[in-house]
């Protein structure tokens, strides 16, 4: 089964896998009584099983659909006269495929928990916590598609620790961790709960702010600004950051635009000295200034 297929079927409610698998259970069931009992089918019972604990996430499900296997040979057994088997022993062979059928969904939760973990860790960044760039670029991609659906503002803080390479040298890595940990803590709590913030290289961090606009997004650029000039560093090593935010009135084209936009911010914000933000507007009829922080940002076209 493709990947896309498994993706759909995840789609829909819990009880319309499990009467999903039912049914193939009694097509299977079908089949096995049209062949008879010298062609063995069993294995083929296994397949929805795993299918509906698969899809639904949870063993409980996939236990109703081995019920459902338990109750076919005896079901056939009587149906048919007790003509191939007498009904205890077809209540022993079902007994028996259902203890198979139970093994194997036992296994298969450790898999889907150690598929979930391995999933979690390929997008996390293993130092700090945060969401890596692959999340990121994933959030950001749907993000970019919401908010040309339905026309919502969208803005992105680039973050980039001023100085990093040389404290990092002087000092050494053990120390930059701490900072890099820190400074991934202040994000964290600075940013709200609908806003995604990830470390995309080695001392960048992004925060990408769906459905806000100018004036939400730099007053928590300033604090995040702030917060870092305060706490971030250590006392061998004081560190500040510069921070470029772009606010888009319209969706940006893709994704490349996006970060592009805010880096060339970051980089403005560091050329003029660092421990400053520069926010712009995309897609405004004229960019104004804030406090001295709001640069002209051209205008771009497209959608």
């Amino acid at each position: 089964m493709s990947r896309s297929m498994l993706e759909r079927l995840q789609r829909l409610p819990r009880v319309a896998v499990l009467l999903l698998g039912l049914a193939l259970i009694a097509g299977i069931a079908w089949l096995d009584n049209v062949t008879g009992p010298k062609l063995l089918l069993n294995v083929f019972y296994l397949l929805p099983v795993m299918l509906v604990a698969w899809v639904t996430a949870s063993t409980a499900y996939g236990l109703l659909a081995v019920l459902a296997t338990f109750l076919v040979g005896p079901l056939e057994t009587y149906r048919d006269g007790h003509g191939f088997y007498s009904l205890p022993v077809a209540t022993w062979n079902a007994g028996m495929r259902t203890a198979v059928f139970c093994i194997v969904l036992l296994l298969l939760a450790e898999v889907r928990k150690l598929v979930a973990r391995l999933q979690e860790q390929s997008l996390t960044d293993e130092l700090t916590g945060l969401a890596n760039r692959r999340a990121f670029l994933d959030v950001a991609a749907r993000e970019i598609e919401r908010s040309r659906r339905y026309r919502h503002e969208l803005s992105l803080a680039y973050l980039d620790i001023d100085a990093f390479k040389a404290a990092n040298d002087r000092f050494g890595h053990a120390v930059g961790d701490r900072v890099l940990i820190a400074l991934a803590g202040l994000a964290r709590a600075t940013a709200r709960s609908v806003d995604t913030v990830a470390r995309i290289g080695g001392d960048e961090f992004v925060i990408l702010m769906p459905e806000t606009d100018a004036p939400a997004a730099l007053p928590l650029a300033e604090r995040l600004r702030a917060a870092c000039s305060r706490a971030a560093g250590t006392g061998a090593a004081p560190v500040t950051c510069s921070i470029g935010v772009v606010t888009f009135e319209r969706a940006p084209s893709d994704l490349e635009e996006l970060l592009t936009s805010a880096d060339a911010l970051m980089y403005e914000a560091k050329a003029a000295g660092g421990d400053g933000v520069r926010h712009a507007r995309v897609g405004a009829p004229r960019s104004t200034a804030t406090d001295g922080r709001l640069l002209p940002f051209a205008q771009r076209t497209g959608a």
